[in-house]
């Protein structure tokens, strides 16, 4: 057991956890145990107050599409002054996106990670 693991696991009592699926339709088994959780929660609320709130960590992701359009200056082409003028379509929403994953505390953002897809 390293000094760090020490520290963090047994003197602030954090632990790892792994983000899961909830899912929409609970059983009676799922019922009683997020019952359980809320209870232990509310529990552990009560001994620790505000500052047992400070060690909640939560988190969310989603898509982002992004596109990154070509500047003025870059789309300029020399014409010949009795050349038709240029028409410059719009642009539909781009293929390109990334995956956005924040997770933050009661008081900020904690972490914020974005990872390109690969399309």
């Amino acid at each position: 057991m390293t000094t760090l693991y020490e520290v963090v696991t047994v003197r602030l009592g954090y632990r790892k956890l792994c983000a899961r699926w909830v899912p929409k339709m609970l059983t009676e088994e799922n019922k009683k145990k997020r019952m359980g959780f809320a209870l232990d929660f509310l529990t552990r609320y009560a001994e620790g107050g505000d500052q047992f709130l400070d060690h909640i960590v939560t988190g969310d992701e989603a898509w982002v599409y992004h596109h990154t359009p070509e500047s003025k200056q870059r789309s300029m082409q020399r014409h010949h002054l009795n050349s038709p003028k240029a028409n410059k379509c719009k642009t539909s929403i781009s293929a390109k996106k990334i995956m956005a994953s924040v997770f933050w505390n009661r008081h900020s953002s904690v972490k914020i990670y974005a990872s390109r897809s690969d399309n």
